[in-house]
């Protein structure tokens, strides 16, 4: 039986328990897929409903353009068994929701930052365009210009201000080193804000082109970086750049201008979003949080704030606030960034991201994406899969327990694998020269045995008729014990290098077999663990879908609509056609 957490999501509202708009059939024993009793359903691209429920078509080609390679086989029962699968998987989700999974604070914080995230990633999907087209020319010129690497030393800082508090620093005479580390974000950049040697192409626009056209020797900036922060740069020398040859590196190339270009369009999309909702951090905010949430010595995590300390407003923008209660739970969240507690800086940037992140939200929300039937059904995705996951993991894994008659019911099941070659009776002919045991070996597939092909064509190999056991003690058959184990009475094998010249051999009878189970070394045994395992969650699963038929009965299958359904199926059509 196939997991259904491994058949790809359906498109349906897994909160939505709709009642069939038909009579109901009367309830037959469910055994087989085609015994089921067909629906009265009259929309021709449903195939199944359960509980409700619809899978459609469109939901059944969806799976299997994902699955091909899990369905194989005749197409008729292919489809069949992935109807069958597609209706045990929603049984699981109705089982899940009958038992109320979708009502546990797991799920609901699971629902919200999915929301969040689904909603988030729309609108920046949609607000950033693309695709990002690179031409051949762009690829060229930057080719051209990564000939000439500069050597880099730069102070970077989130805020401008800072940016010009470090250039009054140089100007006073402070040494560029110092100041960069005085400045520099822990992490962000090397010691003494030396970055090497860069080649054009490596730096987001303006610095890219200020780095490979600006003058050396000079202090250069405070500039704003693509949106990222500021920078003061110093340029030390510049030199020639070997490259490989152009065709070994147009890909490459190529790649990283594609994805500068979404890089800014990303930065520019939140600036926009920084500016159109008015996104502003309270002075003292970021002290306050880390006042607040900074773990302290002996605590692996902050106390979470009080009701009113949750309500705290750390920053604003446009129609909502950003709060120290939900600066926690972000920060709690492991799913989230965490920034550096120990850098105002840092923290007063992430408090900006963050309040950005509310905007987007509130964004999306103005824009109604959550209404639009696409989202819609990537968020009821995403909620079947989580409810699939909890319910097979309370309802098959928890309740699976092996015991030393599962050990011996997966020997049973992979017993042949167990097999070894007991003995065998062999015929063989071994030649000095290997062109005549070529000849040999094409003269005996003409003949009834390898003894008659060597008396006819007068070979002059002797012929030798053998009767092994095995393990042997011959070097010379133990090396082709699994070749005699694959072969059949008749079949020729041959001709091998051997000592003295080359070996044709024919098998005339063998006896081989598994080992009784008792007799299995630890090793062995402990090979069985996951066979033993995999029996019993199948049959669990049997039993739990089984049971699932009769607490949500009838089922309304539409089999014969299986028939117009072509195999493999079409591929999906291009968005927007």
């Amino acid at each position: 039986m196939t997991d259904p957490r491994k058949v790809l999501p359906v498109t349906r509202n897994p909160l939505r328990r709709a009642a069939s708009s038909c009579p109901a059939p009367p309830a037959l024993a469910l055994a087989a897929l085609a015994a089921l009793l067909a629906g009265c359903s009259s929309d021709p691209d449903v195939l199944a409903r359960v509980n409700g429920e619809a899978i459609t078509l469109a939901q059944f080609n969806e799976v299997a353009r994902g699955n091909l390679q899990q369905y194989t086989g005749p197409p008729d029962s292919v489809k069949a068994r992935l109807l069958k699968d597609l209706v045990d998987r929603e049984l699981m989700v109705q089982g899940a929701l009958r038992e109320g999974l979708d009502e546990t604070p797991e799920f609901q914080a699971f629902r919200q930052q999915l929301e969040r995230q689904t909603l988030r990633e729309t609108l920046f999907q949609r607000l950033l365009g693309g695709p990002f087209p690179v031409s051949d020319g762009e690829v060229r010129e930057l080719y051209q210009r990564r000939g000439t690497a500069t050597h880099v030393r730069l102070i970077f800082t989130f805020y401008e201000t800072p940016a010009r508090q470090a250039l009054k620093d140089l100007k006073g005479g402070d040494d560029f080193a110092t100041v960069a580390d005085r400045y520099n974000p822990p992490g962000t950049v090397p010691p003494g804000g030396d970055i090497g040697f860069i080649q054009p192409g490596s730096l987001l626009p303006p610095l890219d082109d200020l780095v490979r056209t600006g003058p050396l020797a000079r202090v250069l900036g405070p500039i704003e970086g693509g949106g990222e922060g500021w920078f003061v740069l110093r340029l030390e020398e510049r030199r020639p750049q070997a490259q490989p040859p152009f065709e070994e590196v147009r890909a490459q190339l190529g790649e990283m201008l594609r994805q500068r270009k979404q890089r800014v369009s990303v930065l520019r999309v939140v600036d926009n979003l920084r500016i159109d909702h008015q996104v502003l951090v309270l002075p003292g905010a970021p002290q306050t949080v880390v006042g607040r949430l900074r773990p302290t010595p002996g605590l692996e995590t902050p106390p979470p704030p009080g009701p009113d300390e949750r309500k705290q407003v750390l920053a604003r923008y446009r129609g909502g606030a950003y709060t120290l209660g939900e600066a926690y739970d972000d920060l709690m969240s492991a799913t989230g960034n965490r920034p550096n507690l120990a850098m105002l800086p840092t923290v007063e940037r992430w408090i900006e991201s963050q309040t950005i992140e509310r905007a987007a939200l509130a964004e999306a929300l103005k824009r109604h994406i959550h209404e639009e039937p696409e989202v819609r059904h990537r968020m009821r995705d995403r909620l079947n899969n989580y409810l699939l996951d909890g319910y097979y993991q309370r309802q098959v894994m928890a309740r699976i327990q092996i015991g030393p008659g599962d050990f011996q019911a997966a020997y049973e099941r992979h017993k042949a694998s167990f097999a070894r070659l007991q003995a065998a009776r062999v015929v063989s002919v071994t030649m000095r020269d290997s062109a005549g045991a070529a000849a040999l070996a094409e003269q005996a597939g003409h003949v009834p045995s390898l003894r008659e092909a060597a008396a006819t064509a007068a070979a002059g190999g002797r012929v030798r008729e053998e009767k092994l056991t095995f393990p042997a003690d011959s070097p010379l058959w133990t090396q082709f014990e699994s070749k005699l184990m694959s072969m059949s009475a008749g079949n020729l094998a041959g001709p091998y290098p051997v000592a003295g010249g080359w070996l044709i051999f024919q098998l005339l009878a063998k006896r081989q077999d598994a080992p009784p189970f008792e007799s299995l070394p630890a090793g062995a045994r402990g090979q069985l663990q996951g066979v033993a395992a995999e029996i019993k969650r199948e049959a669990r699963l049997a039993a739990l879908t089984d049971s699932l038929r009769r607490v949500f009965p009838p089922i309304e299958l539409h089999v014969d609509r299986l028939r117009r359904i072509p195999w493999p199926p079409a591929p999906a059509a291009p968005p927007g056609t």
